[in-house]
């Protein structure tokens, strides 16, 4: 079997899972526009640094049970919370 041969399934796998995380982002977004209503009703802020931090404390500590770096994996986390805020911010 040739290299391209061997690469097309495993590059259309990865395309697959590009648009699988694409999508769960999306619903992050739309879950955090929620979020972003609720806090307006009640006069909060958009950013709640405390919950950012157990959010990426909790992420990192789950990486080694995935295989993952918990440097790498925290700073993924860290600009998908950053795009949801920007969202709040931006809806509100």
């Amino acid at each position: 079997m040739s290299y391209t041969e061997k690469m097309g399934p495993l590059r259309d796998e990865i395309n697959r899972l590009n648009e699988e995380i694409l999508e769960k982002i999306s619903e992050r977004v739309r879950v955090a526009l929620r979020i972003g209503e609720v806090k307006k009703r009640h006069g909060m802020p958009v950013v709640d640094r405390a919950r950012e931090e157990a959010v990426l404390n909790h992420v990192e500590s789950l990486a080694a049970d995935h295989g993952l770096n918990p440097e790498g994996l925290r700073r993924v986390f860290r600009e998908i919370i950053d795009l949801c805020v920007k969202a709040e911010e931006e809806h509100g």
